[in-house]
């Protein structure tokens, strides 16, 4: 058996060492608190507590808190502001295009968005695929040429893995929450579920939550509570801010005797129902009355300094959690900016391959084949005004021009483009007329130039004549 050598570079102190500490922060007892200072902190307002397991108690916060709703909601409805997406493809036709994204605008985006919330809400969510396929074997795509179906928003909770893990799951169970009936209980094949994680965590904690993400509130609670207890506390001091005090001539004497508390007790009704319906109070000459409010001086500047702190762990700016302008010199448009960032990074970036598998199972139902190079393009966050926009149009218009004068583009092709900007929109007869002008400019083009070769042959055999 080897013996268990000690590594030089570990150290073991001897226990037959004594050492004499004579620092000062030994002497004062704050020793233990000079290396940990910094991490003890953050160790103690840390928590093992998993807020994304109450499901049903996040439903509720959810349903009755206004901030909840508004950090879940707002920045899904954000994402898809200004027309949020649309399809383009090389392979496909305009008018391919325009069908595929008015039947995902008009059926799907409601269910897209819904999804989303439930992986903000829940750390999770999902996209079923509900036709008239059995649910447990895998998806026929060549099956779903004109066929009818529809697409399911389900959180984690509604649908989830048969599997200790959401990687490595080849069926996903969907619960019917209204009754919860065994016969209410669906198996689907992985082929037919498009899950969406939220906010992904490290290795230890995403192995806790099967691969799922955790619920953005897990990093708002803490402001939050401080905003509800501030309320609180306020709703407190305004209750208390008007005290009336009665000084009652010989109360000592009076709780002395037998029944002394019976009587200050009605002599102070008495005072008050005169007070409160009369306006007047009947007191003794030797009795004297004092009302004593309090200030509140100091409560708006911790409550923006809350309302800050809130609108820092939501990352949405204090104009559109509060509705209220930026001050000072700024005009709003850096927090605006900022928050347009994180939505791309943050929600739209992570949202596109959900949006392309709702698409490439469209395309099956459309054109019945599966189109590869499928992309997403997502508008502009920022609205601009109608002046605007106005340049911005009148732009466009003139680099067309300026690239037919050249000869880059023709008129079919402008006309393509005018109506992809629906600046100028065509129909099919109409750019279809356009290319058949081409055809026939191109053929007097052709005439031309053949005319006019046989012009400069004519006086080529002239001159050759006359010098005969």
């Amino acid at each position: 058996m080897q013996k268990y050598v000690r590594p030089k570079h570990f150290y073991y102190p001897d226990k037959k060492r004594q050492t004499v500490d004579n620092s000062l922060t030994s002497a004062m007892g704050l020793d233990h608190l000079t290396e940990a200072m910094i991490p003890f902190e953050l160790f103690k307002n840390a928590t093992p507590q998993i807020i994304s397991y109450n499901w049903v108690q996040l439903a509720e916060i959810y349903k009755n808190n206004g901030f909840i709703k508004l950090a879940v909601d707002l920045p899904v409805s954000d994402c898809f502001r200004n027309g949020g997406y649309e399809f383009d493809s090389n392979t496909l036709e305009a008018e391919e295009l325009q069908e595929l994204n008015d039947i995902v605008h008009n059926k799907d985006d409601e269910k897209i968005k819904q999804c989303m919330r439930w992986s903000r809400l829940y750390g999770g969510g999902s996209l079923v695929i509900n036709s008239n396929q059995k649910p447990e074997v895998p998806l026929n795509t060549n099956a779903l040429y004109q066929a009818d179906f529809d697409f399911l928003a389900c959180d984690r909770w509604q649908c989830f893995p048969l599997s200790s893990s959401l990687y490595n799951a080849e069926q996903f169970c969907l619960v019917d929450l209204e009754t919860q009936n065994k016969d209410d209980i669906i198996t689907f094949d992985k082929s037919r579920i498009k899950t969406f994680v939220g906010e992904v965590q490290p290795y230890f904690l995403r192995n806790q939550l099967q691969g799922w993400g955790l619920s953005i509130l897990e990093q708002i609670i803490p402001q939050l509570n401080q905003y509800l207890k501030a309320n609180s506390v306020i709703l407190e001091l305004l209750d208390e801010a008007k005290i009336d005090i009665l000084k009652i001539f010989g109360l000592a004497n009076t709780l002395a005797s037998a029944g002394g508390s019976e009587a200050i007790r009605k002599r102070v009704e008495i005072f008050a129902k005169q007070k409160n319906f009369k306006n007047v109070g009947a007191m003794d000459a030797q009795d004297d009355y004092v009302q004593k409010t309090m200030s509140f001086g100091g409560l708006n500047e911790i409550l923006e300094k809350i309302f800050l702190l809130i609108c820092s762990s939501l990352r949405i700016p204090y104009s559109k959690v509060f509705g209220r302008g930026a001050s000072g010199f700024s005009s709003g448009e850096d927090d605006l900016e900022n928050y347009n960032a994180m939505i791309m990074s943050d929600l739209r970036k992570p949202a596109e391959d959900l949006i392309k598998w709702v698409g490439e199972i469209r395309c099956y139902q459309l054109f019945g084949r599966k189109v590869d190079d499928l992309i997403i393009k997502w508008k502009p966050l920022r609205v601009l005004s109608e002046k605007e926009q106005q340049e911005v149009t009148t732009s466009k218009i003139n680099s067309y021009v300026q690239l037919f004068n050249i000869g880059v583009l023709n008129r079919k092709q402008i006309a393509e483009q005018l109506n992809k900007d629906n600046i100028i929109l065509f129909s099919s007869e109409e750019l279809a007329e356009l290319e058949n002008d081409m055809d026939m400019s191109d053929i007097e083009t052709e005439e031309q130039e053949q005319n006019l070769q046989a012009n400069q042959d004519n006086k080529f055999n002239l001159a050759n004549l006359f010098k005969r």
